[in-house]
């Protein structure tokens, strides 16, 4: 049986195991934490720091593997990849590649070079630097680590003194110790997955998203299509396809947050592996195919014509809500909308009553999946999102 190595092994990485286990892998998950719900699907758990890439590339050598899955974090990609290239196996961009899709500084150099629609931004690996850029800066400004994603350490200023106090946080984040300075603009949010083979997109899909109050995390999403999609689809695929082909981007599945402002898309950042939230599960019912597998299927190159030629999309839409509290406290129940209730089709937590929320714009306990029968039930349902799931909690005592 061929061998897998799953670079972490959180709740979220459970069904890549499963798919894994489909395609008749052997699979091996690691990372930091041994409680880590998929180490109880896989066959074998080895702890291994999955943002060390020279761990995971010595993990994957000693135990001989024949493919190598990034999982859901931006750090598992890069490690992913560097221990694919370093032992010549499929599935994966080269290190150097891998770096333009993952790190936010990389992307936006490539991007504004071939002169797609990008904020204008600085990268800066000096802290001295970075603040004395801010103290002349036009305004208002978003400052975010270059290397990690979910939200994490990401500010948004609107004068000097707010930015001096971000750009601190921002290194302090950041495992590179490297950020960027950004133009924040202002407009909807979306994603557009797709899939390169051979440079081209074969497949796309889109949806909208929305963050939580100010966490910058997608708390909610729903597709397909995205609102004003088709009106720049084309576009979108083109600067896809040129982006892909201008860096030799590996076959597989593609995804790139943009912002739309003014009819035009601002392309954020990129991503090459799986996405949190159990996004897969949304995306699998209204296209008709199992998207964890196919997933899967290319991070262990494998042939996967016969999923992009099987999509049909449905007209029932599919999104997931994050679920957060409005105070710190002890969760103690949650009030789900009654329409609402009836559309979910999974449940996914990842704490439950008795959880101790400390930082309740940051800290979510769990994500419902949702169904609706069409776009205008969609629209309709999350024209209310806040009222749709509420996070109770009672003071701690």
């Amino acid at each position: 049986m061929k061998k897998m190595l799953m670079v972490n092994g959180t709740l979220n990485d459970v069904p890549l195991v499963e798919a894994a286990h489909r395609l008749g892998f052997y699979v091996i998950t690691s990372g930091n934490d041994p409680k880590g719900e998929a180490h109880k699907y896989a066959d074998e758990y080895r702890p291994v720091d999955y943002s060390d890439k020279e761990a995971v590339y010595r993990l994957a050598k000693d135990l001989q593997v024949d493919a190598i899955c990034s999982c859901g974090n931006d750090l598992c990609a890069m490690a992913a990849a560097y221990a694919a290239e370093k032992l010549g196996l499929p599935g994966h961009d080269t290190y150097e590649t891998a770096k333009v899709f993952q790190e936010k500084d990389a992307f936006h150099e490539v991007t504004q070079r071939l002169g797609l629609s990008v904020p204008w931004s600085e990268d800066f690996a000096d802290i001295d630097a970075a603040q004395a850029y801010v103290r002349t800066a036009d305004y208002p400004l978003i400052i975010k680590p270059t290397d990690l994603g979910g939200g994490k350490g990401i500010s948004v200023v609107q004068n000097p003194e707010e930015a001096l106090i971000a750009v601190r946080n921002a290194f302090a984040a950041s495992k590179a110790k490297h950020i960027v300075v950004e133009q924040f603009i202002t407009g909807t949010q979306h994603a557009f997955i797709c899939y390169i083979a051979k440079g081209k997109v074969v497949f796309d899909y889109s949806s909208n998203d929305t963050s939580y109050k100010d966490s910058y995390m997608v708390w909610t999403s729903s597709g397909h299509p995205a609102d004003g999609y088709e009106r720049v689809r084309e576009q979108i695929i083109a600067d896809v396809e040129r982006l892909a082909q201008e860096v030799h981007a590996a076959d597989g599945i593609l995804t790139i947050q943009y912002m739309m402002c003014n009819g035009k898309p601002y392309y954020l950042e990129t991503m090459r592996r799986c996405l949190g939230n159990f996004h897969f599960y949304c995306i699998s019912k209204d296209i008709g195919v199992d998207f964890y597998e196919w997933f899967v299927a290319s991070e262990a190159g494998l042939d996967c014509s016969k999923y992009w030629e099987n999509v049909r999309f449905s007209d029932s839409t599919s999104g997931f809500i994050g679920l957060y509290a409005e105070a710190n406290g002890i969760v103690d129940h949650l009030e789900v909308d009654e329409e609402f209730s009836k559309l979910i089709f999974r449940r996914c937590m990842f704490e439950g009553p008795g959880y101790r929320i400390e930082d309740w714009l940051h800290d979510k306990i769990g994500n419902f999946l949702f169904t609706c029968e069409n776009k205008e039930q969609r629209d309709r349902l999350l024209a209310r999102r806040e009222s749709l799931v509420k996070v109770v909690t009672v003071p701690e005592k």
